[in-house]
């Protein structure tokens, strides 16, 4: 049995590394990403998307929007208990030995119960006083231990203070960019506002800053992956809807506005910049994501050819001077434009539980809860839920 025991010091040394190389690989390394807690949580994720599946999207929804903080939780949960267990087994060998540890006989106590209280009083360094290291070997290792925990717990709160800011700006742009284009998936309303009266450096002043702002969430998802498990139960609140507009906005801007007209828009160098954030972060959220897009297939390639005919159709009826419909290098443009951003963007909605049409939905100002709601949209409102209301019963 004492051979047996002894078995149990490389096995606790082990985790112990473990913790401390998740720790640094999650905290402190800003391009490694941990191959242990991360694997964990896209796991955990597909299990949640598979038990939601089939479920009323409200339901599905409330289940999901679980799945960030409980990653987040059980993070700090599994590091705690690495190291608590890790070191457990370290002592496991001395609990008995007089030279070790002085115990009390205050009450019956297991070798391993014993060692797993000490080793977890030793981490949150409460320290009681009826279980005494004696050792200086081993009163070396209490201190290791109590300097871990502390540590622990300091990198804990910088990771929740790195991670959770992060969320409302995600959040925040997406409200932001749905005022901007009224609630549209793409660039119509913007154009209105903006190309219609004028205002073409205030509108490539606003592209420059939507740029940065994707560029730098972005970024933080590959420094901090759980980010890609953080699902709002709103759709016109994720990121996926962020990808969704900028793409629209590109789309519109650069690919749908009347070229001759609009000249100055077309070719501002701010918008070529956007259109190109736009693929790098796409390509950078598959990369750090572990996502594989599938290939386009000629539905899809229809489906933008059809969507690009709409888009024109939309600008026209905004009183916006859009593309002729024989401007071929217009329409393979964005043809070209959708091919390359739309199978990104559909894989990564998957990824997150969302259909892709919920990232394209027009969200009207009550949807969004604005308080500009008028007062025919409201009762409108009001007269579908009564109608989805009476079909549920």
């Amino acid at each position: 049995m004492a051979g047996l025991a002894w078995m149990t010091v490389p096995l606790g040394l082990g985790l112990i590394a473990v913790a401390m190389l998740d720790v640094f690989l999650t905290v402190l390394h800003v391009q490694v990403e941990s191959p242990i807690s991360n694997r964990v949580n896209r796991q955990l994720w597909r299990l949640m998307l598979a038990a939601s599946r089939g479920l009323p999207d409200r339901s599905r929804d409330e289940i999901l929007g679980w799945g960030a903080p409980l990653m987040i939780g059980g993070i700090l949960m599994f590091w705690s208990i690495l190291y608590v267990v890790g070191f457990a087994l370290v002592y496991l060998p001395f609990m008995r030995d007089a030279t070790a540890f002085s115990v009390s006989e205050a009450g019956p106590g297991s070798d391993l119960g014993d060692a797993l209280y000490f080793s977890a009083t030793s981490f949150v360094t409460t320290g009681y006083g009826d279980i005494v290291p004696v050792h200086p070997l081993v009163r070396l290792l209490a201190l290791l231990e109590g300097g871990l925990g502390l540590t622990t717990l300091s990198l804990s709160v910088t990771y929740l203070l790195s991670v959770y800011p992060l969320i409302g700006r995600k959040m925040s742009l997406a409200q932001s960019l749905n005022q901007e284009t009224g609630g549209r998936a793409d660039a119509v309303i913007l154009a209105q506002r903006y190309v219609c009266s004028g205002r073409y450096e205030a509108l490539a002043q606003r592209l420059s800053g939507i740029n940065d702002a994707l560029l730098q969430l972005g970024q933080s998802h590959a420094l901090y992956p759980v980010l890609y498990f953080v699902r709002p139960r709103e759709g016109h609140l994720s990121f996926v809807r962020v990808l969704a507009v900028v793409q629209g906005i590109v789309a519109t801007l650069r690919y749908g506005l009347d070229r001759r007209a609009y000249a100055d828009v077309v070719t501002d160098p701010r918008l070529l910049i956007l259109e190109e954030g736009l693929l790098s972060t796409l390509h950078m959220l598959a990369e750090s994501s572990h996502l594989a897009p599938a290939r386009a297939t000629p539905a899809d390639l229809e489906a933008a050819s059809h969507d690009y005919v709409a888009l024109l159709d939309a600008l026209r009826e905004h009183g916006i001077e859009a593309a002729s419909p024989d401007d071929r290098a217009a329409r393979e443009g964005h043809n070209r434009f959708r091919a390359a951003t739309d199978l990104y963007l559909r894989a990564y909605a998957e990824n997150a539980g969302y259909h892709i049409t919920v990232a394209r939905a027009f969200y009207t100002r009550r949807d969004r809860n604005t308080a500009l709601v008028g007062e025919a949209e409201r009762q409108r409102g009001l007269a579908e839920d009564d109608d989805r209301s009476q079909a549920v019963s």
